[in-house]
């Protein structure tokens, strides 16, 4: 590969059950979604780890994020909010570039997608961890909040350039 030039990667789907905000307690950090809970009922779950890998390999892990909290809040009516918080872990093989190919978040009750958001994520920066959040309002149904029990991260396909 030369300078500049990208390599394709993929992820596989990763998911998370929905439920109540952990209470607070010293043995953890509070959670860091939903941002402002007084706005309105919530749903939240964690996702350990999401990663792309190069194109023909599947354990070259190019870069990915860890500690994903995931939060679906009703916000209005008609109106859910999907918010995410990531550390991205750019100690691997590749630098993470998130331009073109966004990383698909579905909200989900049972099989059925209520709502997809596309994340366009900062680059994923080779030698750091950094934090990282996102948030999108998604038109959903008042009467369907009460059904949606997870969040998923849909494989998609990924692009990474050299550490510099």
């Amino acid at each position: 590969m030369t300078e500049g030039s990208q390599d394709s990667c993929y992820s596989h789907r990763q998911f998370c059950s929905l439920g109540p905000l952990p209470p607070r307690t010293p043995a953890r950090p509070d959670p860091q979604v939903p941002r402002e809970r007084a706005l309105g009922r919530c749903a939240h779950g964690k996702i350990g780890a999401f990663y792309f890998f190069r194109d023909g390999s599947e354990d070259d892990p190019a870069f990915g994020f860890c500690d994903i909290e995931l939060s679906v809040q009703h916000v209005a009516p008609g109106k859910m909010r999907l918010e995410l918080y990531c550390i991205a872990d750019g100690y691997q093989s590749l630098r993470g570039i998130g331009a073109r190919h966004p990383l698909k978040i579905a909200v989900m009750a049972g099989d059925r997608v209520l709502g997809v958001a596309d994340w366009h994520f900062a680059d994923v920066i080779c030698g750091h961890a950094d934090p990282m959040s996102f948030a999108a309002d998604l038109d959903i149904a008042d009467e369907l909040f009460a059904q949606i029990d997870r969040v998923e991260l849909m494989k998609t396909t990924g692009e990474a350039r050299p550490c510099e």
